[in-house]
């Protein structure tokens, strides 16, 4: 920890010069943050060294254990160079690690079977969702174009009768200038 900025008690007092009791306070303000702030940066150094020596130690455990797996991966048990009993136990544990290899593969294609089934019948429901919605969409189409037609024609219907009354309108109408 270093030492804080020593400051002077108080100032000369001048003319014009500065409010002392300002001053004071601002340097005590400046006094106690330098303090603080020296604490925090103590702290810090001592976490940091701490770290570093966790970092050390994992480091070394790291090292070791890398060091004793690369030996007992090279030397791997040999059935010929254990005794009986040892040997027997090996075969076991190879023929069970077998049975367990085969029962996984077993499993995984009995689920790669149910996923394609799966598969198949979703694609199988989704096209005959997509031939229904097609049909309704057609159906639709065809009521609409079919009320399409008879509006069309009642349309026509209309403009001949108004076209009509219209005539008739226009004859009757000299009839009654007459009148």
């Amino acid at each position: 920890m270093t030492a804080p900025l020593t400051l002077p008690e108080s100032f000369a007092l001048t003319f014009r010069g500065y409010d002392r009791e300002q001053v004071d306070e601002r340097l005590e303000e400046l006094v106690a943050e330098i303090r603080l702030l020296t604490a925090d940066r103590d702290a810090a150094v001592a976490e940091a060294g701490h770290l570093a020596r966790q970092l050390e130690q994992a480091r070394a455990d790291h090292a070791e254990l890398t060091a004793r797996t690369d030996r007992l991966c090279r030397t791997p048990a040999d059935p010929a160079a254990v005794g009986d009993r040892v040997r027997h136990l090996l075969e076991l544990a190879h023929g069970e690690a077998e049975e367990v290899v085969a029962a996984a593969r077993d499993q995984a294609a009995a689920i790669v079977r149910e996923a394609e089934e799966a598969a198949r019948q979703r694609t199988a429901d989704a096209r005959a969702q997509a031939y229904r919605i097609v049909d309704d969409a057609r159906r639709r189409a065809d009521r609409l174009a079919e009320i399409g037609r008879r509006t069309a024609d009642r349309l026509r219907r209309i403009d001949a009768f108004l076209a009509d009354a219209e005539g008739v309108l226009e004859e009757q109408a000299p009839l009654r200038a007459v009148a």
